[in-house]
């Protein structure tokens, strides 16, 4: 695991199309600001965990359908 110190502004790049920015920072909380391709799903940890927990719904053919919420904005929008 790497782990950085960042702040308010600064980024963080994942290859050539994934950026993460610090865009605020509260006590215990961060605030994070995800730029990615549509085609990359942005998950929180918690909707994985319970989606494995939860029983397996299947489709058609009998494979796995996974009902996770992802994030995905309409609209990029830039840190203040």
């Amino acid at each position: 695991m790497l782990v950085l110190t960042r702040k308010v502004g600064e980024k963080i790049y994942l290859g050539d199309d994934i950026v993460i920015t610090v865009t605020a920072i509260s006590g215990q909380q961060i605030r994070l600001g995800i730029t990615a391709p549509l085609d990359v799903p942005i998950l929180r940890n918690e909707l994985v965990a319970r989606d494995e927990q939860a029983e397996p719904a299947t489709g058609p053919e009998g494979k796995r359908q996974r009902s996770l919420r992802m994030f995905r904005p309409s609209r990029v929008q830039e840190p203040v």
